[in-house]
């Protein structure tokens, strides 16, 4: 067995022991002298380099997430303005009178598409139609939550969207 002195130990000990010391605290002993080489390092410091390019980053998200609700927006639009155009206002001669013509004398068939309640409305045969507008010849006398009553040359028939 080798017997050593204490100031052989401390000498085989030390440089481990410094060794690790720099291996931990490196970080801020490379900041700390990076200051005195590199002035200017501060001014451009990495921390706040991320920050500016998490910031950057964010807004990009967000631009590109507004510019696609602009982009819904626009094409919902469009889709008002096609449905104003092609199915409000062209088909009908007056707000309240909705005319088919028919190309043959067979009594029209009735198809009830679409129903609003809230302003009396519904879609029957591709057309919009209130109470009072004219199918054909036959007319719309009420118009229910869930129905639709057209008086036609045969009588009175109730129309509703599930046959």
């Amino acid at each position: 067995m080798v017997h050593l002195s204490s100031r052989q130990l401390a000498s085989l000990i030390l440089p481990f022991a410094v060794s690790f010391g720099v291996y931990i605290y490196s970080a801020e002993i490379i900041n700390n002298y990076a200051k005195y080489l590199f002035p200017i390092k501060e001014k451009y410091s990495s921390v706040d380099i991320d920050a500016k390019i998490d910031t950057y980053l964010q807004i990009q998200k967000e631009i590109e997430t507004y510019r696609d609700i602009q982009k819904k927006v626009d094409a919902r639009e469009g889709n008002t303005k096609w449905v104003a155009n092609n199915l409000l206002y062209e088909k009908q001669q007056s707000p309240d009178t909705v005319l088919v013509k028919q190309s043959d004398t067979k009594e029209l068939s009735y198809k009830l598409q679409a129903l609003f309640y809230d302003n009396k409305t519904a879609i029957i045969n591709n057309l919009i139609v209130k109470e009072g507008s004219l199918i054909g010849e036959s007319v719309v006398m009420k118009i229910e939550k869930n129905r639709v009553q057209i008086k036609t040359k045969k009588g009175l028939q109730w129309l509703t969207i599930f046959h």
